[in-house]
């Protein structure tokens, strides 16, 4: 008995003495597959804030493959005009503790804007939770990293113009 509540002890002690491992506040900085795998999106850090720009993606483009479509279901009017092709669809997240808050994600398929949190888990998959009112409510998808896929912002262009 007295070894069972040493053993205990000393499993309650490691447990609660290692303090849990929280991503460092860049690591959601790069190229991410949604969960359809339909879109990639790059995050990036601009000031303080994250933001995600889709960079590609499977119905981006009108039928002669070269048209960026446009955001049509924008519930603003004046933002229509805008080309699916690098739109913005995650905004203004703050880093806190391990987790991505404050921001916002806009689905550009139904045209409506959604409070939204993300956490990085430890597997490397982004778990994004979209919600309206309360986040007991909303919808979470799960974005897996694209190895090795530099962001198009720090590629460059050769004399030539091709990518590298």
């Amino acid at each position: 008995m007295k070894k069972i509540f040493a053993t205990t002890t000393v499993l309650l002690h490691i447990m609660f003495s290692v303090p849990a491992q929280k991503p460092a506040p860049g690591n959601i900085v790069g190229v991410w597959l949604s969960e359809d795998k339909t879109v990639k999106i790059e995050i990036y850090k601009a000031g303080p804030q994250y933001f995600g720009k889709q960079i590609w993606g499977q119905d981006l483009y009108e039928a002669d493959g070269t048209t960026p479509k446009k955001d049509l279901n924008n519930l603003n009017e004046r933002l229509r005009r805008r080309d699916l092709t690098t739109l913005i669809i995650l905004n203004n997240f703050d880093y806190d503790h391990g987790t991505w808050v404050g921001g916002s994600f806009y689905d550009y398929k139904s045209g409506k804007r959604y409070k939204s949190t993300i956490k990085l888990h430890r597997s490397g998959v982004l778990k994004i939770r979209d919600y309206t009112i309360v986040s007991l409510f909303g919808k979470t998808t799960t974005w897996t990293r694209v190895p090795n896929e530099l962001p198009p912002r720090l590629r460059f262009q050769s004399a030539g113009g091709d990518e590298r």
